[in-house]
């Protein structure tokens, strides 16, 4: 008999590998109240760095794309310069402030011009050229380029960090999270597809939807719920978690049950509805990525703390960035990455996987806008968490660390 045709169903015991973790009920006040807000935008996101492209994007010197940081109501310009480095900068004229770069992407020959009055900047963010310079009263030029934004790359990811002076490097913000998923073939999947949303809801419970498998077989049935509670999963329950400081990884279970005749035919086409731990081209994952290298692990979700995920399987990934717009919105983006399609059979699995991802996500949305109509009217104090709902209790435990460390630092500043 096939060992592998009555696999284990995952137990109970998550939690208790980190008893620096409390098993108690948590309080919803940092879900809901403007002064946890506020304090977050300085404790946690102007010291954080946020992933905003891909290298690929920017493949040749002069190349460039421009991006929106919603949080901070920023628009930045990343482009290449001629010595191969990726820059960003504040997207904004250093004359009277209009900006830069209209366009979301494209070449540019060297210059960057201001459409409201010519001046122009190079590559590198200096200011090249000033329209009837000689009616201004000594304008230093050297002085007076783009203003220039922290970034980095990590597996050919563009980073940058909202702070002129970054509170950690990259490097070390994403830490051993970082070092343990580095060797995915992330370069590979040059593909990809992107939709976003706004949601009425705070950015920790966007995170928390996809963060445990608990509430899959009631809020899908016939969308998640087939694949990942097969073979005696009914409960819902993860392979793993594992915290790395403030970021964390949960792998997921995944029995194949019986698809829909159109699921077949698209399942057979992507690589992504596999449960593999070996890819088709024969190499092993980094150690990061399915961790207990289980062979019913189908995806991992790879938290970087504070809004950062990708959902990662063996054929293609799904980034997920959450970007907090007040205490009860945020802006939700998904960008799904795929190896290119070598035929249209192939693209057809891919798209059907898009989809799939994609009507999962806008039902667990309706869900968390009620939710956080209840925690906004102060009916629900408490939340109190499953063992499987690690990756939740540890996000709000690393939260409210750092945000009693503010309060703490705040206290020593004032005396």
């Amino acid at each position: 008999m096939n060992e592998l045709a009555t696999p284990p169903v995952p137990g109970i015991g998550l939690t208790a590998r980190y008893p620096e973790i409390d098993t108690g009920p948590v309080d919803t006040a940092i879900y809901h109240e403007p002064a946890a807000y506020a304090k977050e935008m300085e404790a946690i996101f102007k010291r954080s760095w946020f992933m905003v492209g891909r290298t690929e994007q920017i493949a040749r010197a002069g190349d460039f794309f421009t991006y929106t940081l919603p949080t901070f109501r920023q628009e930045i310009l990343v482009c290449r310069d001629r010595d191969g480095h990726v820059n960003a900068f504040h997207n904004v004229c250093t004359h009277r402030g209009n900006v830069v770069e209209h366009r979301k992407e494209g070449h540019s020959q060297g210059l960057f011009m201001c459409r409201f009055h010519g001046w122009a900047f190079d590559l590198k963010g200096g200011l090249a050229r000033i329209r009837d310079e000689e009616g201004f009263f000594g304008v230093d030029k050297s002085c007076n380029g783009l203003k220039r934004m922290p970034v980095g790359v990590w597996q050919g990811f563009i980073w940058v960090c909202p702070s002129d002076e970054p509170y950690q490097s990259l490097e070390d913000f994403l830490g051993e999270q970082g070092r343990d998923t580095a060797g995915y073939p992330w370069g590979a999947c040059t593909q990809s597809y992107q939709f976003e949303v706004e949601v009425d809801c705070n950015w920790k419970l966007v995170n928390d939807s996809p963060a445990e498998v608990y509430h899959i077989p009631v809020l899908h049935p016939n969308s998640a719920a087939p694949t990942m509670m097969a073979s005696g999963n009914i409960m819902g329950r993860l392979l793993g978690t594992e915290i790395k400081g403030h970021h964390r990884t949960n792998s997921h279970y995944s029995v194949m049950g019986e698809p829909k005749p159109v699921q077949k035919l698209a399942y057979f086409h992507a690589a992504a509805a596999q449960n593999v731990a070996v890819d088709d081209k024969g190499y092993e994952l980094p150690k990061g990525i399915n961790p207990t290298r289980s062979p019913w692990w189908t995806v991992d979700l790879i938290q970087f703390f504070p809004t950062i995920g990708f959902t990662l399987s063996a054929g293609m990934y799904t980034a997920h960035q959450v970007w907090p717009l007040g205490p009860n919105k945020s802006l939700y983006q998904q960008r799904v990455f795929v190896r290119p399609a070598k035929t249209a059979a192939e693209r057809f699995g891919q798209e059907n996987t898009m989809v799939e991802f994609r009507d999962v996500v806008m039902e667990d949305f309706s869900t968390l806008e009620r939710i956080q109509r209840a925690l906004d009217t102060g009916q629900i104090k408490q939340f109190h968490y499953h063992d499987h709902e690690l990756a939740l209790r540890h996000q709000h435990h690393v939260v409210t660390t750092i945000l009693a460390e503010w309060d703490r630092e705040q206290a020593s500043a004032q005396g």
